[in-house]
């Protein structure tokens, strides 16, 4: 069962020590974090307990308590945390740009970190607060840049001004989650000749002039 820990359920006292603009114990956030992400990557989600994270970190309940307000909350923080925001390489153009970016992101989904994120894909189809979380608070938060990459892209003349932005990350990444957690395993220099091929058409699909949403179907 989902242990959850809800201010409600925090003793008299420990929610005085919650006062606005206090500052945080980074270092005892990074071993909070540290210790659960080592947790799930030994464990089920069902035992990665506070009770076993407080063991594993060496940090009170009450400590955890302040700082996130239930396990998923937690468990979501733990698994981003390996994770950093997307760095922009520059290139000629948006595409250049989108392609050199995801690429070196790619490469660092490696290891531990590539683990982490593949925990994160089959945990979240199995808890669906945990993934409303994930999306919120983290992954939602590094599309950022993308976007305003696309929609320089669309400044530029290089993207319709119709396109979904949204929709159109929500390609790209599909292109690289595929690739990277669904398909077995390949040649890297392979999987980045097909990805670039990928990205390609769908900015192919995204070019001024392509997209006609009022058109109908040809022979209707």
């Amino acid at each position: 069962m989902t242990e959850t820990l809800l201010r409600a359920d925090v003793p008299a006292g420990m929610q005085s020590d919650r006062r606005p603009g206090r500052p945080r114990d980074t270092a005892l956030e990074s071993a909070v974090l540290s210790a659960t992400a080592d947790l799930l990557l030994e464990r089920d989600m069902k035992d990665v307990t506070i009770a076993a994270i407080t063991e594993r970190s060496g940090v009170s309940r009450a400590a955890v308590y302040r700082r996130w307000a239930s396990r998923e909350e937690l468990l979501a923080a733990a698994l981003d945390s390996v994770r950093s925001s997307v760095e922009l390489v520059p290139g000629a153009t948006t595409l250049e740009t989108i392609l050199n970016s995801y690429e070196q992101s790619s490469v660092a989904v490696e290891g531990r970190v590539g683990s982490l994120v593949k925990k994160r894909v089959a945990m979240g189809l199995e808890n669906e607060a945990l993934r409303a979380l994930s999306w919120d608070r983290h992954v939602s938060r590094r599309r950022a840049p993308i976007a305003d990459e696309i929609r320089r892209g669309m400044a530029a003349g290089e993207i319709d001004e119709s396109v979904d932005v949204e929709a159109m990350i929500d390609l790209i990444n599909g292109l690289y989650y595929y690739q990277f957690v669904v398909r077995a395993p390949s040649d890297p220099e392979e999987a980045r000749v097909r990805i670039r091929a990928a990205v390609r058409l769908v900015f192919r699909g995204a070019s001024p002039g392509v997209l006609r949403p009022d058109s109908k179907p040809t022979g209707q």
